[in-house]
């Protein structure tokens, strides 16, 4: 039977050779039956009974029709096991007395069968630790308080699974197929006699591979026909209640459980309704349960009536997440139906194999099993981009911590001039903005002449309204991509950064753990000191950043910033308390690269203010020029020496950082033309004293002459 899940490995010429040895059979056996025929012809009651004979390798009946033949009842009795088996040669093999587990091991897993059913009871994924565990690998069959369905066989509809202790045998030198088989009764077609038939599960394993075949066989020794099939449904095979690692007590931005089906080549969400068990229709290729590192994949190759899902909860590990799959009625001698499971990571490395048949040992191909993995939509192709810079600095300073650092520092520096025009621009929004309230107050009830004045104050302002947006709009996508890096990249699992502090950067790191008590309302049993960080970091960073306050800012206007500053920071503190620490260092590190940009660009911005505001202080006639020139700092209309405050009739509003850099250039500029006034006097002063008298005669001479 392990040439069931070979035989799709074979070259093209072995596929010809097939091909042909199957049609030069076929003609041989018909003109063999033709020349019997003519020879010996058959009885009537010999021709009659024929067509039910030669049906070994059966058919499959409608799902939505229960009358699997005429005659037959609308649901077919389930099969009952036989105590002992049947051979070819007439002797019985019994059954065994007692449940033993069986090991098949590769270099990659290591899966523990019962001979209780033939299910799978546990599956370690060997080189990728469990957290919770630190001495052993994952196991990827979760047992509830009931108990666990390792890919059970239930006859029929409902989910009963099979628990008859079955032969054991493995197939092969190296022990990576094992064989369970166990001899059951069911209906003979068009009677209500019952015949014996061998149910066969056989599963086979591959070195290097996280996917294995299973095999159900049903073959009735003596070629009678059986009927198999309730509600339209033959077997079904089950995995629950969950899949691994376990999760119940982990946060819940740690992991997740979704359910993700390939239909007609694309990908789709499947949501069933909560205790519901849900039905969703055969034509999908593939069903995954996929949680955020790890994934189960059915990939059925037999006759389905449709895959059943279900989300419940369970005392023992809170959330369930199970999957079926219900294999059509039968009706026939013998069938082997074939399916392929994936347990195991979701990295492209291990699921892109089965996109080209050389690539696995089963010869599978264009599965497109990567549609399981998270990712950024349309920008994926930009978080493929990043993750190669985080492995490349990883293989330079092999600590993920480090390259999540240094991966931000090198898009912080890419992004600074976005950065520094979106700053200037939001500093010139604030100069000109009480000349945009003057305008709005002016043309309230002509929105069209506000529209033009706008245009126009822009205009001789040279300043565009997009230059402060436009930039973020730009980083807008790399954010997102970078989110989706942080948040779900494998190689993070496991990651230390800290030692005995941030130890896994998948994981909330935590500085104290409160056992069984949990915080009130928030429900946290953890004190963490990254959200703490953060929190922090964001409030400076609301400071550093924020526009400063005018004096035409309203009050409405004065509370907003104040949400944004101090709400925003607190809001987004009870969201990401539980998030990977990896995420919440790429956060902590952006804020504090910003902090010091935006240090840089208040520098720069403050040089550039004192620059124009010595151009505009300078004597001649550029100065005279400049003086007069609209002030694109200060937004003045004339002299920017203008030391004398206009009332207002209230009280002054708080001076922002505009206000105060206006306010210091101003003060230095009036100590600069008090000393120039000085240095005049000084001067005429001792020009007097050199031709005193005689100045002072020209000048009585000049009142006391009469008019021309």
């Amino acid at each position: 039977m392990n040439d069931i899940f070979e035989q799709q490995t074979n070259s093209k010429e072995d596929r010809r050779r097939t091909i042909l040895a199957v049609v030069l059979s076929t003609l041989i056996v018909s003109v063999g039956f033709m020349v019997q025929n003519a020879l010996f012809p058959p009885s009537e009651q010999q021709t009659t009974q024929a067509p039910a004979q030669t049906s070994s390798q059966g058919t499959e009946l409608p799902a939505q029709n229960n009358q699997t033949l005429p005659g037959a009842v609308a649901i077919v009795p389930a099969p009952v096991p036989v105590q002992a088996m049947g051979t070819a040669a007439g002797s019985t093999i019994p059954v065994p007395a007692a449940e033993q587990e069986y090991i098949v091991e590769t270099d990659v897993v290591r899966a523990t069968f019962t001979n209780a059913g033939g299910e799978l009871v546990s599956l370690t994924l060997k080189k990728h630790k469990d957290q919770s565990d630190s001495r052993g690998g994952v196991d990827m069959v979760v047992p509830g308080s009931q108990g666990s369905e390792g890919l059970s066989l239930s006859f029929g509809s409902a989910p009963s699974p099979m628990r008859e202790l079955m032969n054991t045998q493995y197939l092969g030198e190296n022990k990576n197929t094992i064989a369970f088989s166990r001899m059951f009764e069911a209906p003979l077609a068009g009677s209500d006699q019952k015949v014996p038939f061998v149910l066969k599960k056989i599963f086979s394993f591959n070195d290097g591979e996280y996917m294995f075949g299973l095999a159900v066989s049903i073959e009735q020794p003596d070629g009678k026909p059986i009927v198999l099939g309730s509600n339209g449904v033959a077997y079904r095979i089950d995995l629950g209640p969950q899949i691994g690692p376990r999760f119940d007590q982990l946060p819940k931005n740690a992991d997740f459980r979704k359910y993700i089906a390939e239909v007609d080549g694309k990908k789709k969400t499947e949501s069933p309704k909560a205790n519901t068990a849900t039905v969703i229709a055969p034509s999908a290729s593939w069903l995954s349960l996929s949680g955020k590192y790890f994934a189960f994949i059915a990939v059925p190759k037999a006759p389905l009536s449709g895959y059943e899902i279900e989300t419940n909860q369970d005392p023992l590990i809170k959330q369930t997440n199970t999957l079926g799959l219900l294999r059509s009625s039968f009706a026939g001698a013998s069938t082997t139906d074939t399916y392929y499971f994936y347990f195991g990571p979701k990295t492209s490395g291990e699921l892109g194999k089965y996109e080209y048949a050389d690539k696995n040992g089963f010869g599978l191909s264009n599965l497109k099993l990567e549609d399981t993995m998270e990712g950024s939509g349309i920008f994926g192709w930009l978080e493929n981009f990043l993750k190669l810079l985080l492995n490349l600095f990883y293989s330079i300073i092999p600590n993920y911590g480090v390259a999540i650092i240094l991966v931000t520092i090198v898009i912080k520096a890419l992004f600074f001039p976005l950065t520094k025009k979106s700053s200037f621009a939001t500093a010139r929004m604030a100069e000109i903005q009480p000349k945009m309230q003057e305008l709005q107050t002016k043309y309230k009830n002509n929105p069209q002449k506000l529209n033009q004045e706008m245009a126009e104050l822009y205009k001789r302002e040279n300043y565009n309204p997009m230059s402060g947006c436009l930039p973020m709009l730009i980083q807008f996508p790399l954010f997102i991509a970078m989110y989706n890096l942080f948040n779900n990249h494998f190689d993070l699992r496991g990651a230390m950064f800290i030692h005995g502090w941030i130890t896994d950067l998948s994981l909330p790191e935590s500085i104290i753990n409160f056992g069984n008590f949990r915080m009130p309302i928030v429900g946290w049993n953890d004190l963490r000191a990254l959200p703490i960080i953060y929190v922090l970091s964001q409030f400076l960073y609301g400071k550093f950043t924020q526009t400063p306050q005018s004096a035409q800012m309203d009050s409405q206007q004065a509370n907003q910033m104040k949400l944004m500053t101090y709400g925003m920071p607190l809001m987004f503190f009870f969201i990401l308390y539980d998030v990977p620490s990896g995420l919440l260092i790429y956060w902590i590190t952006n804020n504090i690269l910003t902090i010091a940009q935006q240090v840089v660009i208040n520098d720069l911005m403050k040089k550039h203010k004192i620059a124009r505001a010595e151009v505009a202080v300078a004597g001649g006639p550029a100065g005279s020029a400049a003086a007069g020139a609209p002030s694109k700092l200060a937004g003045g209309k004339s002299s920017a020496v203008d030391t004398k405050a206009k009332p207002t009739g209230r009280s002054a509003p708080k001076e922002g950082f505009s206000e105060k850099v206006t306010k210091w250039l101003e003060e230095k500029a009036g100590e600069a033309e008090k000393a120039g006034k000085s240095g005049s006097a000084g001067k005429s002063g001792s020009a007097g004293k050199r031709g005193g008298s005689g100045s002072s005669k020209a000048s009585r001479s000049r009142k006391n002459s009469p008019k021309q």
